[in-house]
C-alpha cells in the first residue's frame, strides 16, 4: 500500500512540475522581457466560440519574405525610433546575436510574420476604443507578450457594458 501512496505522490508532483514549468516559460517574456512599443491595426471581431477579442496586425508582419518559406522562423530586429515605437531594421532566417528582435513565423497569408502576439481576448460586454499601438515584452530568446494597449502613448480605458437582465 505505502508503495501505490509513494507511486501517486512522485506522479502528481512530476504533473505539478510540468505544469509550473510550463507557466513559468509561457511568463518569462514578462518577467526578463524588454518593453517595446509596436504600432498596430486592430480589427475587432467576435467569435461565438472565443468571445470577443481583437485580431491585431502589426506594422512589423508587413516585411519582405523573399527567403523565407511557409513555417519558417524569422527574426525581426527592432530599433526605437524618434516617435517612441519601434520599427523593423532587419529581417533574418537565423537568430541575431546582439540587439532587440522578436521572433516569428513565416506566413504566405495577409499578414506575413506573425509573432503570437495578434490575437487579444476580452470579456464580454466589454467597449473597446480605438488604439494606435500595444505595449510588449520581448525576451532574449524573441518570445513577446503584450503588456498594454495604447492610444496616443496612453493606456487605454476599457469599460465594460452592464448585461441588461430581461424578465
Amino acid at each position: 500500500m505505502n508503495q501505490q501512496y509513494t507511486r501517486l505522490i512522485i506522479v502528481l508532483v512530476l504533473l505539478i512540475a510540468a505544469a509550473g514549468g510550463f507557466v513559468l516559460y509561457l511568463s518569462m517574456p514578462l518577467l526578463t522581457g524588454k518593453t517595446v512599443i509596436l504600432k498596430t491595426q486592430p480589427v475587432d471581431p467576435f467569435d461565438m466560440l472565443r468571445g470577443q477579442y481583437l485580431t491585431i496586425n502589426y506594422e512589423i508582419s508587413r516585411v519582405n519574405l523573399a527567403d523565407a518559406k511557409e513555417g519558417d522562423t524569422i527574426y525581426v530586429s527592432l530599433k526605437e525610433g524618434d516617435d517612441k515605437i519601434w520599427h523593423s531594421t532587419n529581417i533574418s532566417l537565423s537568430k541575431p546575436y546582439n540587439g532587440i528582435f522578436i521572433k516569428g513565423k513565416a506566413r504566405q497569408s495577409w499578414r506575413g510574420v506573425e509573432y503570437g502576439i495578434e490575437q487579444y481576448f476580452f470579456e464580454r460586454d466589454a467597449h473597446i476604443p480605438r488604439m494606435d499601438s500595444v505595449k510588449v515584452k520581448i525576451d532574449d530568446t524573441g518570445q513577446a507578450r503584450i503588456v498594454e494597449l495604447l492610444m496616443n502613448g496612453q493606456p487605454l480605458n476599457i469599460t465594460y457594458r452592464k448585461p441588461s437582465l430581461t424578465s
